[in-house]
């Protein structure tokens, strides 16, 4: 281990974002050092989570293959908070990953690139020259010295509470720490059955089968799920709660427990976690001098539904393309090059869905019974937020849509709006400056600020 060295980069944070960042750095040519506080095999989520293959090739990743993908049929049943059946989704694009072996995964390939990975890091001290991050200085488990690393380039892949860039001083106001209403609480577990008749009773009440996912969305606040999916031989289940971390509706623990209670035929935990994730749109600033955000810290996070997987390994990707070759991976305009790519191809979409998430939160449970009740969830539109894209209607189904939402005047009142912003969105990161402007970035960001509203309460 390098007691002191100057590298090309540092990377914060072992999780899937930091990982895979510091893969396509080094495969780029760049000499990498990755910090971790907990011991590296337990870095980033431990649970299950949903993945798209996609998203894994748009990283020059290769998609998940058992044991790592978890295997199903790719049913989901989407379930309104009262009960009400709302749509089938018949291939549903998403697929379940072991969070600890996508992990490893990642790991293991930057080690193979040269990546030095240091974990079980206590204590993490920044030095700033100016405006850049120029240095760290951290203690490690085993070592009676301080490590201390210097590089042109630094990466903050350390989740929502950004170890580095909340210490920026150019990013410490521009980045403002998320709280409450943006936050959702969440659990996922993989479960034993201990009544398979049970499990069967439930699939048959939601007109599914072995292998289905059954979601019921909206049952604690508008913006809130517990989806659970029986596998095939009827000897496991994977369940998934979550909800708005604002502490009006609970906590994701919590909805797991009254899981286990309302569906007793759920047995004993295998293995799982819980976790707080960042809902907002990424930040407009994804960099400063010396300083690169990637995966929670940047808020590169899919707001409908809260996943933070494929995004972050995509910004990982643009991050190594921007800085590959440069002189100085760390030089303002060369970072820009990346902020700009990653909010030119994905910003508007994030935010959005951002809109999305701020509407079903303002409807409440209520209204999203009411949304499901009148059929105003398609099969189409449901799949195209679950493959993470803007799920505009066919025109096919705009004149059905409107006789829907018709009869509840009060969801199509906001509904509708939230369309209309929601395209807008969409096309408006292609116009997020190109060239290090900060004006016109200003400007930028709070057009979309205008278009996003106010956050509910």
């Amino acid at each position: 281990m390098r007691a002191g060295s100057t590298v090309d980069a540092v990377v914060v944070g072992a999780g899937t974002a930091g990982a895979n960042a510091a893969y396509q750095l080094a495969r780029r040519g760049l000499d990498v050092v990755l910090l971790e506080r907990r011991r590296a095999d337990r870095a980033g989520a431990q649970w299950h989570n949903g993945v798209l293959d996609w998203q894994f090739e748009a990283a020059g990743l290769e998609p998940p293959t058992p044991p790592e993908r978890v295997v199903g049929r790719g049913v989901t049943h989407l379930v309104g908070p009262d009960g009400t059946h709302g749509v089938t989704v018949r291939r549903s694009p998403t697929t379940r990953a072991d969070m600890r072996l996508l992990g490893q995964r990642l790991r293991d390939l930057a080690r193979s690139e040269g990546v030095e990975v240091v974990d079980r890091i206590d204590r993490l001290d920044v030095e700033v020259r100016g405006d850049r991050v120029a240095a760290v200085r951290c203690s490690a488990a085993g070592r009676a010295t301080d490590l201390r690393f210097a590089a042109p380039l630094f990466v903050d892949a350390s989740g929502r509470r950004g170890a580095l860039r909340r210490r920026s001083p150019v990013l410490r106001d521009r980045c403002p720490e998320v709280r409450g209403d943006e936050l959702c609480t969440a659990s996922d577990h993989h479960l034993r059955i201990a009544d398979p008749g049970g499990a069967e009773r439930f699939l048959e009440r939601h007109g599914a089968v072995p292998g289905d996912g059954v979601t019921v969305v909206g049952l604690a606040g508008g913006f809130s799920t517990r989806a659970i999916t029986v596998s095939e031989d009827l000897d496991e289940a994977a369940v998934l709660t979550g909800c708005l971390a604002n502490g009006r509706y609970g906590t994701g623990p919590r909805m797991m427990e009254r899981t286990r209670v309302d569906e007793p035929w759920l047995g004993e935990p295998i293995d799982g976690g819980s976790g707080v994730i960042p809902l907002r749109r990424p930040y407009a600033r994804l960099t400063a001098p010396g300083l690169a955000l990637v995966g929670d810290s940047a808020c590169q996070v899919f707001p409908a539904h809260g996943s933070g997987i494929g995004f972050g390994l995509i910004a990982g990707r643009m991050l190594a393309d921007a800085v590959a070759g440069a002189d100085d991976p760390g030089d303002p305009a060369t970072l820009w090059a990346y902020q700009a790519a990653f909010h030119q191809e994905h910003g508007g979409l994030l935010a959005a869905h951002d809109a999305f998430r701020r509407m079903s939160t303002v409807l409440g449970s209520a209204g999203v019974a009411a949304m499901i009740r009148a059929g105003l969830l398609s099969e189409h539109m449901s799949t195209g937020g679950l493959d993470q894209r803007w799920p505009a209607p066919r025109p096919s189904e705009l004149p059905g849509m409107a006789a829907r939402m018709a009869r509840v005047p009060g969801v199509a009142a906001r509904m509708l709006p939230m369309l209309a912003r929601g395209q807008v969105l969409v096309g408006i990161g292609e116009r997020y400056p190109g060239d290090p402007d900060e004006r016109a970035l200003a400007a930028w960001d709070a057009r979309v600020s205008r278009l996003l509203g106010p956050l509910p309460r």
